[in-house]
């Protein structure tokens, strides 16, 4: 029987379950260090933590690499590919989440949420809407409803916020995104972009502009300076993706010169964000830490379907979300199966 390594308990016992089912699942949580040593020498399977090529090394019988969330930064996937190794991921187990924050973030910049609270529990005192005017002050706030918000990313995020943003608020979604079907968000009644110099067109017409694209060397400072500069001054900028899709010095200075109008900011490069970011100095910034898609409900989701992928790639079978989908026909993988 197959053994799959835990080095830290699961998210949800659910996951750790349904891997039970299948292989012999190893436990991390009391073993000493020779103890967690052999666990990982005799492992077919490893999951939650960071894995870099010298953690692989001292696993040679390693077949799977699990992660459970959306992303699967922390894992060394080139490593892994050139060991022959599936690296596989939670993504979608998330997306219902992450797009609610979105849609948060959003409301709490233009809507003053977030700089009204911050003011009351500074200033202990009450200010009425009178003093959301006048020199110092950002101005009353606006609502969302009928506005334009652009999507970079039109995958599970994308998708599910877009459905929102039309349902709830009655808002033209545009969507930018390469490799989705422009026939299937036509009939989702969202625009779709699909080439990189479009992008300056789709930022200046939206009233919001939500990055929920993964990170990869595509979408590496996706926004930067000259895209900044084709926003409107108005315009909001809200990043529930990663920290890396936006240049972070560019983005300080159009909110410091108030060329756009404010952002919601869950992710930062680097993470977690060091102290006395510039960000956190900012009034115009509504900022969480990181928080979008670890919600209750999501940890159950995000542990079983890691657990699912693991158990597809013991068994031989191509698991849905491969980080690195080359792997599968390496050599080294196939002579495991």
């Amino acid at each position: 029987m197959k053994r799959v390594y835990l080095p830290v308990p699961m998210l949800h016992p659910t996951g750790e379950k349904l891997l039970r089912s299948e292989v012999q699942v190893v436990s991390g949580a009391e073993l000493d260090e020779a103890g967690r040593a052999s666990a990982l020498a005799e492992a077919h399977g490893l999951c939650g933590i960071p894995v870099d090529a010298d953690l692989m090394d001292r696993a040679p019988k390693l077949e799977v690499i699990g992660f459970p969330g959306s992303g699967y930064e922390s894992v060394d996937v080139a490593s892994a590919t050139a060991r022959g190794i599936a690296v596989v991921y939670a993504a979608g187990a998330q997306y219902s989440a992450v797009a609610e924050h979105a849609l948060g973030l959003m409301l709490a910049v233009s809507k003053r949420i977030g700089y009204a609270d911050r003011y009351l529990h500074r200033e202990k005192r009450y200010i009425g809407w009178g003093g959301f005017v006048g020199e110092g002050w950002p101005g009353f706030p606006h609502e969302i409803g009928g506005k334009t918000v652009g999507l970079l990313g039109f995958g599970f995020i994308g998708r599910d916020l877009a459905r929102k943003c039309r349902a709830a608020f009655d808002m033209d979604v545009l969507a930018y995104d390469p490799y989705f079907d422009p026939v299937e968000a036509a009939r989702q009644g969202v625009q779709l972009f699909r080439r990189r110099e479009e992008l300056p067109a789709l930022l200046a017409r939206c009233d919001f502009v939500v990055l929920c694209l993964p990170l990869s060397d595509e979408t590496r400072r996706i926004i930067g300076a000259s895209e900044l500069e084709a926003m409107r001054p108005d315009a909001v900028l809200i990043n529930v993706s990663r920290g890396g899709t936006v240049d972070e010095s560019a983005l300080l200075a159009a909110l410091e010169s108030n060329a756009i109008g404010g952002a919601g900011i869950d992710v930062y490069d680097p993470e977690p964000a060091p102290d006395d970011h510039p960000f956190f100095g900012l009034e115009n910034v509504v900022l969480t830490p990181h928080i979008g898609g670890w919600v209750v409900e999501a940890m159950p989701r995000l542990a079983t379907t890691v657990a699912r992928e693991m158990l597809a790639a013991l068994r031989g079978e191509r698991p849905v979300r491969l980080a690195n989908p080359t792997v599968w026909d390496a050599p080294a993988c196939r002579a495991r199966q």
